[in-house]
């Protein structure tokens, strides 16, 4: 049997978890960590005052989140849960279900810089250079 490797185990898992896309799920992984922190501040603490406070400035910052995390999705359902690619396809779907994109029939292919304007499909540079 082979030794126990925390790293790869931890890379497993890290493969197995699919955190949230947008700002509500990068913003509540950042929470995750500060509530993280939270609890382990309140089990190494000793006195009961200072456990209660952290608790409650815990709850505070978690409730502040919360509300501000609410009121921007509110405001921008589509950022809050879409990041990146599946936002801007999301962008071009809205923009052609409203008719503002051209249809694939009306673009024009366009040519890599250098490239001849009588270049026939599937014929290379180099070809049409050598004449053949």
């Amino acid at each position: 049997m082979s030794e126990f490797d925390p790293i790869a185990y931890i890379k497993e898992v890290g493969g197995v978890v699919k955190f949230g896309s947008g700002v509500l799920g990068k913003s509540a992984i950042a929470l995750g960590v500060l509530l993280f922190g939270v609890v382990i501040a309140a089990a190494r603490l000793h006195s009961d005052y200072a456990i209660i406070a952290v608790l409650i400035v815990g709850a505070i910052v978690f409730f502040g989140w919360l509300f501000h995390v609410l009121k921007f999705a509110e405001q921008h359902p589509d950022i809050a849960v879409l990041e990146g690619a599946e936002w801007s396809s999301f962008q071009r779907f809205q923009a052609a279900a409203k008719g503002y994109l051209p249809s694939p029939e009306d673009k024009k292919p366009i040519l890599a810089p250098g490239t001849p304007d009588n270049l026939i499909p599937g014929e290379s540079v180099a070809n049409k250079e050598l004449g053949q």
